[in-house]
């Protein structure tokens, strides 16, 4: 049960002020009392229309997916009449705890409208179910105010939540079941080596063209230093082939080739240079 303490003050002098204003000036009335329940779907389990001083006989059971809904007109001398202060009072019949809940102005003039939501229903009433004399608290500091007593209504309690159990701070904790990656499934092996003799033919098949054309190696002797340096170039060409094929990525393989394409040029224009002019 929440406690309202300033707006429940203003609500006792509103009626105070009311039951003083019906007696001697009598000008504050009611008109068009509604009160409904209502389901989620639009649909309307209770309705009761009334004019002051009667009351509902009926105890309507009041849920928080089933809102309540109370709107009522206000008049002084047949003319809408805007309030100072517009309370719905909810008095539990045993506790003899209340709660007042303002009334909304909904068209800026003497119409007024609660609206018991969900919201509403759990803050004020879902922890003291029970029946409830529900009375209109009216008042206007120049007009006079107004009691007006409409009937009971039994707050029916939601269900509690259950309380879920605290976990453990300190103490083991449960073991971590990981799974590594399996490897992935490699070709057979017997497929691994007819590439790798592929591969390979070709420069077996460029020794056996040299042999049958007689190349003659005596010949390098001429040019030592410019010939060896361009076949070590070529060689090296040959094992950074090898080292791509083997795991190397590309882009380092690329920087690599062009950093031996320049010397293998310049050795090799070199030694053949040196060659035609030794034959001249």
């Amino acid at each position: 049960m929440r406690l309202l303490g300033f707006n429940q003050a203003l609500a006792g002098i509103c009626a105070v002020v009311g039951i003083f204003n019906v007696s001697a000036y009598a000008t504050v009335e009611t008109k068009n009392v509604v009160v409904r329940v209502m389901e989620r779907t639009g649909d309307k389990l209770f309705e009761e229309k009334l004019r002051y001083p009667a009351s509902f006989d009926a105890v309507p059971k009041v849920k928080a997916l089933t809102p309540l809904v109370i709107s009522f007109d206000v008049l002084s001398n047949d003319t809408a009449l805007p309030l100072d202060q517009a309370f719905v009072s909810f008095q539990h019949t045993e506790t003899k705890a209340e709660v007042a809940l303002p009334a909304q102005n909904t068209k800026n003039s003497g119409s007024y409208k609660l609206d018991v939501s969900r919201k509403v229903f759990r803050q004020n009433f879902g922890s003291v179910p029970g029946v409830y004399n529900v009375a209109l608290v009216l008042g206007s500091f120049a007009e006079g105010g107004l009691f007006y007593e409409l009937g009971n209504v039994y707050m029916v309690a939601g269900n509690k939540a259950k309380l879920k159990e605290p976990k453990a701070t300190y103490g083991p904790k449960p073991e971590i079941q990981h799974r590594f990656a399996e490897p992935q499934k490699m070709p057979n092996i017997l497929f691994s080596l007819l590439f790798t003799g592929l591969a390979v033919a070709p420069f077996v098949a460029l020794l056996g063209v040299w042999g049958r054309l007689g190349v003659n190696l005596q010949k390098l002797q001429l040019e030592p230093v410019g010939s060896v340096a361009f076949m070590g170039l070529v060689a090296a060409y040959m094992a950074l082939a090898v080292a791509y094929w083997v795991g190397l990525k590309l882009f380092p393989t690329l920087g690599c080739a062009l950093v031996l394409s320049l010397p293998t040029y310049l050795t090799g224009q070199y030694a053949l240079s040196k060659r035609i002019v030794q034959n001249i």
